[in-house]
């Protein structure tokens, strides 16, 4: 038996996928840079929260 070489290593370049799943529909992305993705993500949160925190204060300043 023949050891087999050290260089047989795999370096086919695979583009990685992520994908998120939300009610109202999936964000694929398969740029490469999911740190872009992911500060998108935690954006669009954060303005999603401070907009529910400016409705809810308008909505408490308006109760009879």
């Amino acid at each position: 038996m023949k050891p087999k070489p050290i260089n047989t290593l795999d370096t086919t370049l695979t583009a990685k996928k992520m994908s998120i799943e939300t009610p109202i529909g999936t964000l694929e992305s398969d740029s490469g840079n999911h740190y872009l993705d992911v500060i998108s993500i935690i954006f669009v949160i954060a303005v999603l929260y401070v907009g529910k925190k400016m409705i809810d204060t308008c909505v408490k300043n308006f109760r009879l």
